[in-house]
């Protein structure tokens, strides 16, 4: 008689992963200080542009750094809700 040898096969285990709900983040506030020295260097920043102090160049790129940090300054004074 010859003996049949089995292959022990290995059972894959495959664990189910509840998918849970990603918590909604918070955003922390910002000072005020960040607030008045965007509000500043916008108004600065513009008018020093159009009184051709600094080049259109310079003084596009800082608007729009000043105006996103106004923006983002805006949005952690807003209440946070559950969108």
């Amino acid at each position: 008689m010859k003996k049949s040898k089995r292959k022990a096969k290995k059972k894959v285990v495959i664990k189910k992963t509840i998918m849970e709900k990603p918590k909604k983040k918070q955003i922390e506030a910002l000072p005020g200080t960040f607030m008045l020295i965007s509000m500043f260097g916008l108004i600065i920043t513009l008018i020093y542009t159009s009184s051709k102090r600094i080049p259109i160049d310079y003084g596009v790129a800082f608007c729009i750094v000043f105006l996103i940090m106004f923006l983002a300054s805006l949005k952690s004074i807003t209440p946070s809700k559950d969108i």
